[in-house]
C-alpha cells in the first residue's frame, strides 16, 4: 500500500482536480465551511449544483494521497485536520462549480478536437519517444481509478473554465501610473560623496571591570544558555550507498548497451560554409561559375564575405536549423560545392570542406558508466522494497536494532547533538543523513519517532533522550560575554563618533574637513534605492533617500559593522518611457496578480449570486473532527 501510495500521479492529479480554477489563482470564502449550517447530505450546495459526500469524500482523498507523495510519508487526516486540507478541497470545488454554472449560462462548450489536442500535449502521458503514450495515459488513470471517459469529462470542464477566465484577464496592463511610480522608485538615484567610518577592532578594546562584565551578564543572561541536546537513534536507508555493492551480471550490461547503442554514439558532423544570396538567378549564375571553374573562395571574395562569416561550424545534422540546407550539406562530398538551395530563409550555395564520421563507443568505453546506472537503478527498487518493510516493521512495534538486525542495516546513535548539529564541545556531527529535514523534524516538540525522507533516501530515527537548554552560570559565560561586551562597546563607540561627526557637518564644516581631521578619504557614489556602487548596500541607500539634496546624513552599519557618513549632492530623475520593454518582469507579475484579484473577485461574486451553503456534519463525516 505504501509503495502504491508514492507511485501515484502527484503532479496531474493537482493540475486537473484541485489546481483547477484556480488556474493558479487563491482559495476565496472557504473560512465559512465550518461556520454555516445546511440541510441534507450534500458536503455543499453552490445554486443548483450539490457537491455530494461522495464526491468531497473522493477529491480529499485524492488530495490526502498527493500530499502524503510529495511529503514521502503518509499523511494522517488528523494532520490534514489539522492543516485545513479540508477547507481548501471543498473551497476549490465550489468555486469550480460556480464557474461552472457561469460557463453554462453563457453557452460555452469546447470541441472533441480541443480535448484531444489539451489531452495529447499533456506532458504527464509522454512516453519514451517524447510524445503521448496511450499505455502511460492508461495507467494514470488506473492509477487515479479514472476511466478514459471521466477523464475527457474533467478535461474539458476544465477547458471551459480556462477560457472563461482567460478571457478575463487577457491583455491584462498595469496602468501607466503605476508603472510611472515604479519607474521612479527603480530609476531614480542620488549622487553622494561619503566618508566610510570603521569600527574598532574588539581585541584591542580594553577588557570591561568585573562589575561593568556581570552587570552585562545580568542584562543578556538569555543569550548566555547551552542549548537543548537530544540523543538520536538512526537507521538510514540510501540508493546511493546501497548501488556500488550491487552485483550486475555482464549480460544485462550487455543488454543494455546493444539496446541503448545510439546513447553512444557521436553523429556525424561536417564542416560547413554557405554564401547567402538575394534571388536564385543570382545563386544559379554563381553555381555556373563553380561548374566552369571558379573557386569558392573567389565567390566569396566578389560578394564581400570573409571565410569566418561564411563558415558555418562543425555541425551533426539535428543541429542545422533549416532542414532543407542540412539535407542538402550531408548529401555533399568533402570539397564538393552544392546546387543553389532554396533554404527556409535564403537561397544558398553549400561547401562541405571536412567530414567526421559517425562514431559508437565501444562496449568496454562505456561498461563501467552502465554498470553504475544499472546498479543505481537496482538500488532504488531495493530501497523501496526495504522502506515498505522498515515502515510496517515500526508500526509493528519493532525497534531499530531489531529492523536493523533483520534487514541487516547499521543503526548508529548519536548521544548529543543541537539542532544546528553541533556536540556540547562545539564540533560539528560529522556524516549525518539527510542533516536539514533530520533536525527539523527531531527537535519537533514531543516527537519521540519518525522518518524523513529525500529523493531515494530515508532516515527513520529514535529520540532517546532529551538535555533540555539551560542557562550559563556567569563563570561558566565569562568568556562569551567578554567578547559580546566588547563588540557591543566597538558598535557604541562608532555609534557616538558617527553623531559627533554628523553634528560638526551640520554646523558647518565641510566632508573634506572631517576627513582630513579623521585621516579618511572622500569618495563619490551614485545609488538607487536598491543601492550602488562601490559599496553602497540597500539598507544604507534607504537614508540617502531619506535626505534632502545638500544635506548630510548617516547610514545604519552594514554586515561589517561600517557606517557611511555622507552629504547628498544631487537628485538624478531618469525620463519614463512608457514605451520601454520591461526585461525584470516585474510588471508582467503586477499585471498576474492583478488578474488574480479579478477573477477572485468574479468567483466570491458568483458564489453569492448563486447562494452557498455547507453542511459541516456531512463535512466532519469526511474529515474528522466535531461538526
Amino acid at each position: 500500500m505504501l509503495q502504491t501510495l508514492r507511485k501515484g500521479a502527484a503532479g496531474w492529479v493537482a493540475k486537473v482536480f484541485l489546481g483547477v480554477l484556480v488556474l493558479s489563482f487563491a482559495v476565496w470564502g472557504v473560512a465559512d465551511i465550518f461556520r454555516v449550517g445546511g440541510g441534507g447530505r450534500d458536503a455543499a450546495v453552490v445554486g443548483d449544483r450539490k457537491i455530494s459526500v461522495d464526491e468531497f469524500r473522493n477529491a480529499y482523498s485524492n488530495e490526502l494521497r498527493r500530499i502524503s507523495q510529495q511529503a514521502k510519508r503518509v499523511i494522517t487526516p488528523e494532520q490534514a485536520r489539522l492543516a485545513g486540507v479540508g477547507e481548501r478541497v471543498l473551497g476549490n470545488m465550489v468555486n469550480e462549480a460556480a464557474i461552472d454554472s457561469r460557463v453554462a449560462k453563457l453557452g460555452l462548450s469546447v470541441s472533441e478536437e480541443e480535448v484531444a489536442r489539451e489531452v495529447q500535449d499533456d506532458e504527464m502521458f509522454r512516453g519514451p519517444t517524447g510524445g503521448f503514450d496511450r499505455v502511460t495515459f492508461q495507467e494514470i488513470l488506473r492509477q487515479n481509478n479514472l476511466t478514459e471517459n471521466d477523464y475527457i469529462r474533467l478535461q474539458r470542464s476544465f477547458t471551459a473554465r480556462k477560457q472563461l477566465t482567460d478571457a478575463m484577464t487577457a491583455n491584462m496592463t498595469t496602468p501607466v501610473a503605476l508603472r510611472q511610480a515604479i519607474h521612479a522608485f527603480n530609476a531614480d538615484s542620488r549622487s553622494i560623496t561619503y566618508l566610510e567610518l570603521k569600527p574598532e577592532d574588539p581585541a584591542s578594546i580594553p577588557a570591561p571591570s568585573e562589575e561593568a562584565l556581570r552587570a552585562y551578564y545580568d542584562e543578556h543572561k538569555n543569550a548566555f544558555g547551552a542549548p537543548e541536546y537530544r540523543k538520536l537513534a538512526l537507521l538510514a536507508l540510501d540508493a546511493k550507498a546501497i548501488a556500488p555493492s550491487k552485483d550486475i551480471p555482464e549480460s544485462e550490461i550487455r543488454a543494455y548497451y546493444d539496446a541503448n547503442k545510439p546513447q553512444y554514439s557521436e553523429l556525424e558532423k561536417r564542416s560547413i560554409e554557405q554564401i547567402s544570396f538575394p534571388t536564385l538567378e543570382e545563386a544559379q549564375a554563381a553555381y555556373e561559375q563553380i561548374k566552369n571553374g571558379e573557386l569558392f573562395e573567389q565567390l566569396m571574395i566578389q560578394r564581400k564575405i570573409k571565410p569566418e562569416d561564411a563558415f558555418l561550424g562543425n555541425l551533426t545534422k539535428a543541429e542545422m536549423f533549416d532542414r532543407k540546407v542540412a539535407d542538402a550539406a550531408f548529401a555533399l562530398k568533402q570539397g564538393e560545392v552544392s546546387a543553389p538551395v532554396q533554404g527556409q530563409y535564403a537561397t544558398v550555395l553549400l561547401r562541405v570542406t571536412g567530414i567526421q564520421q559517425e562514431r559508437v563507443k565501444n562496449f568496454e568505453d562505456v561498461r563501467d558508466e552502465i554498470r553504475a546506472v544499472l546498479a543505481e537503478l537496482s538500488a532504488k527498487k531495493d530501497v523501496l522494497a526495504l522502506h515498505d518493510k522498515i515502515d510496517e516493521a515500526r508500526l509493528g512495534g519493532a525497534t531499530l536494532e531489531e529492523i536493523g538486525k533483520a534487514q541487516n542495516l547499521p543503526v548508529r546513535v548519536v548521544e548529543a547533538v543541537d539542532r544546528g548539529g553541533r556536540t556540547p564541545d562545539g564540533a560539528g556531527v560529522s556524516d549525518l543523513p539527510l542533516s536539514s529535514e533530520l533536525l527539523g523534524k527531531a527537535f519537533e516538540p514531543e516527537v519521540e519517532s519518525d522518518v524523513v525522507s529525500a529523493e531515494d533516501s530515508y532516515v527513520w530515527f529514535d529520540v532517546r533522550g532529551v538535555t533540555e537548554a539551560r542557562d550559563l552560570s556567569f563563570d561558566e559565560a565569562r568568556a562569551q560575554a567578554e567578547t559580546r561586551w566588547r563588540e557591543d562597546e566597538a558598535r557604541r563607540r562608532l555609534d557616538r563618533r558617527t553623531d559627533e561627526l554628523l553634528a560638526e557637518l551640520k554646523g558647518g564644516k565641510t566632508l573634506e574637513d572631517v576627513a582630513a581631521a579623521q585621516k579618511l578619504q572622500v569618495e563619490q557614489a551614485e545609488t538607487t534605492r536598491s543601492g550602488g556602487a562601490p559599496s553602497i548596500k540597500a539598507a544604507q541607500a534607504t537614508s540617502v533617500f531619506q535626505t534632502p539634496v545638500e544635506g548630510f546624513g548617516a547610514t545604519a552599519a552594514d554586515e561589517t559593522g561600517s557606517r557611511l557618513l555622507f552629504k547628498v549632492t544631487a537628485e538624478n530623475i531618469r525620463p519614463f518611457d512608457p514605451a520601454a520593454p520591461d526585461d525584470s518582469g516585474q510588471l508582467d507579475r503586477l499585471a498576474s496578480g492583478m488578474g488574480s484579484d479579478i477573477v477572485s473577485a468574479f468567483v466570491q461574486k458568483l458564489r453569492e449570486d448563486l447562494g452557498t451553503r455547507f453542511d459541516p456534519g456531512a463535512i466532519a463525516e469526511v474529515v474528522g473532527g466535531a461538526s
